[in-house]
């Protein structure tokens, strides 16, 4: 019996011996602490929701959206009247902190759009037509400020953006909302050379290489990135070098930085 059992004790260790090593992503030990990039755009997201708040409180002191929509019906979609608003469209501009949006667009409470600075395909639009649009899920999520991740201002566009929406309510009545509009490019000027950010699905969503954007990171399924909670970071080994992945969480965005190391 006993030299049975030794037999068998042999033929365990030949074959965990023989099994071929596991290939894994080598990921070293998770940092707590928080990079510059994290830092920054913390501070980018943070100012950005304040000046939707305070760019909203101008259009709620004014009725700017009411008188907007008003004055499209005046002139029949278009903006010959708009000038009457021009004051107070100004003082809502002014507002919020200057060269960091695109556009500024308002939406009323049936979806139309009665004002956007600087995108005449969108004006008179209503997004409650056709496709399932960003500024379409902006008006649905209209409880709080907002925040939906990059994408084409128009499917005709090539123009990638974040937007940020505010909900305007007036003496508790909802007359619609304001969208502030980022261009990816700006939020590359706030990070580390070479940084890309990507989506929990692995989409490239910011990258200062225009022809990656909406892309697939390349590997990211073999890629097992853990503690990424709380905006950490973790240094992953990949053929390409040293790769720091950063979590970053704010409101409804959930992105995934990655800076080469040395």
């Amino acid at each position: 019996m006993k030299t049975f059992r030794f037999i068998i004790l042999l033929i365990i260790i030949s074959i965990s011996c023989s099994a071929p090593p596991e290939k894994k992503v080598q990921v070293n030990k998770t940092e707590n602490f928080k990079s510059e990039n994290l830092t920054r755009l913390q501070k980018f997201f943070k100012r950005s929701e304040l000046d939707s708040i305070r760019a909203k409180k101008v259009i709620e002191k004014h009725r700017i959206i009411q008188h907007l929509s008003h004055l499209k019906k005046m002139d029949n979609g278009r903006k010959k009247y708009y000038l009457l608003e021009k004051d107070n469209i100004t003082e809502m501009i002014k507002s919020v902190t200057e060269g960091i949006y695109i556009d500024y667009i308002l939406i009323n409470k049936h979806g139309e759009i009665v004002y956007t600075k600087n995108n005449e395909e969108l004006f008179g639009s209503n997004v409650n037509d056709g496709f399932d649009s960003p500024l379409k899920k902006c008006f649905l999520n209209r409880d709080n400020v907002f925040f939906e991740d990059v994408s084409f201002i128009l499917p005709s566009s090539k123009v990638y953006c974040l937007q940020i929406s505010s909900p305007v309510f007036v003496e508790n009545n909802f007359h619609g909302i304001l969208v502030l509009q980022v261009e990816i490019k700006k939020i590359n000027e706030i990070l580390d050379n070479g940084t890309e950010i990507f989506s929990r699905d692995g989409v490239i969503r910011v990258t200062p290489f225009s022809e990656r954007i909406f892309l697939k990171y390349n590997g990211y399924d073999n890629i097992k990135i853990t503690g990424l909670e709380n905006n950490n970071s973790v240094f992953v080994n990949l053929p390409a070098g040293k790769i720091r992945f950063s979590g970053f969480n704010y409101k409804e965005i959930t992105w995934i930085l990655a800076q080469k190391e040395g």
